[in-house]
């Protein structure tokens, strides 16, 4: 049997796409509710975002009314950030686009933060309005540096 899931678009108008076996297991995991979203393109990413050496997913959710990332992580249960959930002091990570940071690009220092990390695996660029932040894996939890704003 193959799973369909709902993508919510821009515009409002909504199709239906197969969704791979190993986020509808993760999203199941994470607990009820939660959405793919297609408000921001493309709806998941993969990368090795723990730095463990195999491949893990970031899915853009909408959780009620609060969007936030779900990485589906291959060695672990999924790491809900934002939707409705605490981080980096938000519920809701409005951003407007994403794309992967990989682990071999060094960070670039952000306005007014400390010193970059170094990244342990893959991160996540967020984007939106004209500001952006890297969330990244510092070996215990993923954490939020600000780049712009």
């Amino acid at each position: 049997m193959q799973v369909r899931y709902t993508l919510l678009l821009a515009l409002g108008s909504i199709s239906a796409a197969p969704l791979p076996s190993t986020v509808t297991a993760c999203l199941s995991q994470a607990g009820p509710g939660y959405i793919v979203m297609q408000k921001v393109d493309p709806p998941i990413l993969s990368g090795d975002f723990d730095g463990d050496g195999k491949p893990d997913i970031a899915v853009v959710v909408m959780h009620k009314s609060a969007q936030g990332v779900v990485v589906c992580r291959s060695s672990g249960s999924p790491i809900v950030l934002g939707a409705g959930r605490p981080f980096n002091e938000m519920i809701n990570l409005d951003f407007a686009s994403w794309r992967l940071h990989p682990k071999s690009v060094k960070v670039p220092r952000g306005a007014g933060m400390g010193t970059p990390p170094i990244l342990k695996g893959d991160a996540l660029l967020l984007e939106w309005e004209s500001a952006s932040a890297v969330v990244y894996w510092d070996g215990a939890r993923f954490v939020w540096y600000q780049q712009g704003d």
